[in-house]
């Protein structure tokens, strides 16, 4: 059968005036601009972003401003219902071409009212998800499919907030996305882009064009004269001034942010398990030789644990609580021998426990969640009872229980943020140790999500 849908097919504006085009509802063209570098010093720069927030705020439209990057802590009951979708797309993928009655016809979460928007929506994710397939090396169907679901959970949630009240083709609805961007972030912009959203991208630092082959044809770049060392932040008057502008429900947003580091109760730590898992060792024989812990610190499957539990395999059985699968791995990412870090990486989406790098204080309480000799996610509560340096690496001593299988788990502060990795006990006595938060951050890098 035909669809007879029409769907929209934006051109990009070449714009000269990234800051006053965005603000412009009546054009036709879509604007999708990397605003590169500074062209004037500090403070008049974080004026201007201020003034074009103003602007953006006060806009008839819907606008999104992100200044920490896409959501990251992803609901993992939702990314269950996205993984059933992405299978039902990926088998209709396996025609030699989706046929677009089938794509039309497809449940794909949240759905657009305007039958034209959503058409577009189905096209530009297949459109996104081939442009992936070009720009990616290693086609492994699970890789693909992780980026698809992480996709389709950002398309539920924004298109919601994005589309749910003014869904009329007319409408020029505003991103603004300011600071690091990682790959997947870029794809999702482009996906915006194609149903007709303007975009702007701003970065003082640098470019993203590195990130996906072929970002020109969806973007054009103004490059300022001058490049900063590093993402400028915001200033405390400037967020006054954001939620002064901002509508209700943006407001409640920043208000439940504030309360993150609140304390939480025994019982709502315990939920953290869900992103600590137990590692099995095995030798080139595949034979069990030992087990450990492991932390989830993004959602794209990186795990961190003890260089110690994983220096002798050379294979490994990632487990994750209520999932009864054990995710095969061979290779380790990266490691630190000083630190006692290792990295390793399951083809899944998961869900992060957030650092917390803020200094630690003597008395302070603390949870540990490890697999203690294979008993996984046991959770024992303690306090810092010290610090000690090892060879010139700092270390926080804790007096929560470590034993053999606990090494690589996580060390977490009473707001939930994770503050260190349990690495190890001094025999025959109650001396427990656990590498800091700062030198996980060190090593983890751009990896982790870090509040």
């Amino acid at each position: 059968m035909i669809v007879k849908v029409k769907s929209l097919k934006p051109t990009i504006l070449q714009t000269k005036m990234p800051f006053e085009d965005i603000t412009n509802n009546e054009r036709k063209q879509v604007l999708f601009c990397r605003y590169i570098g500074m062209d004037s010093d500090e403070h008049e720069y974080i004026e201007k972003l201020k003034e074009l927030d103003k602007h953006l705020q006060s806009n008839k439209v819907n606008y999104i401003k992100f200044t920490k990057g896409l959501e990251r802590n992803l609901d993992m009951d939702e990314i269950e219902k996205m993984k059933i979708i992405m299978d039902n797309y990926m088998e209709l993928g396996n025609q030699k071409q989706i046929s677009p009655y089938e794509l039309s016809n497809l449940n794909m979460g949240y759905e657009i009212k305007n039958e034209c928007l959503e058409w577009t929506k189905k096209l530009a994710f297949k459109e996104v998800l081939e442009l992936y397939d070009v720009n990616t090396i290693d086609q492994k169907k699970t890789i693909r499919k992780n980026f698809g679901v992480k996709l389709l959970v950002w398309m539920n949630k924004y298109l919601k907030q994005l589309f749910e009240n003014k869904c009329s083709m007319n409408e020029i609805h505003k991103i603004v996305f300011y600071g690091d961007i990682k790959e997947h972030e870029l794809y999702f912009l482009i996906l915006l882009s194609k149903l007709g959203c303007d975009i702007l991208y701003i970065n003082p630092k640098e470019d993203i064009d590195y990130a996906v082959f072929g970002v020109k044809q969806y973007s054009n770049v103004i490059r300022c004269g001058k490049m900063h060392s590093k993402i400028i932040p915001f200033s405390e008057s400037f967020i006054k001034e954001e939620i002064k502008h901002a509508p209700k429900e943006q407001i409640i947003r920043r208000e439940e942010e504030s309360h993150e580091n609140t304390e939480k109760s025994y019982e709502e730590l315990a939920k953290l398990a869900e992103s600590v898992v137990m590692i099995n060792v095995y030798d080139e024989k595949e034979e069990c030789i030992g087990t450990g812990s492991g932390v989830v610190i993004s959602d794209e499957g990186f795990i961190i644990t003890n260089f110690h539990v994983v220096y002798k395999g050379a294979l490994f059985g990632v487990v994750f609580e209520n999932d009864h699968k054990e995710y095969k791995v061979s290779n380790i990412v990266k490691y630190h021998t000083d630190y006692d870090l290792a990295l390793i990486k399951v083809d899944r989406i998961t869900k992060p426990i957030i650092l917390n790098e803020k200094d630690l204080v003597r008395g302070q309480k603390i949870i540990a969640i490890g697999s203690p000799l294979g008993l996984f996610n046991t959770i024992s509560d303690g306090m810092v009872s010290g610090f000690r340096e090892f060879n010139n690496t700092k270390m926080v001593q804790i007096t929560a229980p470590i034993s053999p299988g606990s090494s690589g788990g996580a060390l977490i502060d009473l707001s939930g943020k994770l503050v260190g990795i349990t690495t190890s006990g001094l025999s025959g006595q109650n001396l427990n140790m656990s590498v800091t938060a700062q030198h996980i951050k060190q090593f983890s890098r751009n990896i982790l999500k870090v509040i």
